[in-house]
């Protein structure tokens, strides 16, 4: 055996062994009735006439999704603009067969407030994360 960087003449082959590897794993992990598996990635905006003035996007994974971003304009924070979003987004999460989102953020953000305060918990620390900072994960059941 030799470990190899991949090359697109791989494709094929790696593509087998995907095949022939998640299906053996599916089965071990979750019996004969396993899971919907799909991925879908959204983004919302929100806007002020032309302008958009924050958005949030939400990548969907087989019935879990994370939140990565959410922003709003500075100069329009404390206007329920990032509330709104966040809501909607939980909807259309919901529609697309969503049951949980998820998302990190900074231990001592602001952002990390406003997450509770739309009901998601805390259910990890991630000390020494992004860029040297601490994190936490939070999630919340739709």
């Amino acid at each position: 055996m030799k470990i190899t960087k991949f090359e697109k003449s791989d494709f094929d082959s790696l593509e087998n062994l995907k095949a022939k590897a998640w299906s053996t794993a599916d089965k071990e992990h979750y019996g004969e009735i396993q899971p919907v598996f799909f991925k879908e990635e959204f983004t919302l905006t929100a806007k002020e006439g032309d302008e958009v003035v924050g958005y949030i996007t939400v990548i969907c994974d087989s019935g879990v999704a994370q939140i990565e971003p959410l922003m709003v304009d500075p100069d329009k924070k404390g206007q329920g603009i990032g509330s709104a979003l966040l809501q909607e987004a939980e909807k259309m999460a919901k529609e697309k067969g969503v049951h949980k989102l998820w998302l990190e953020t900074g231990e001592d953000w602001k952002a990390k407030e406003f997450y509770l305060k739309h009901g998601y918990t805390v259910r990890a620390d991630l000390p020494n994360h992004t860029g040297g900072y601490n994190f936490v994960l939070m999630d919340k059941m739709i």
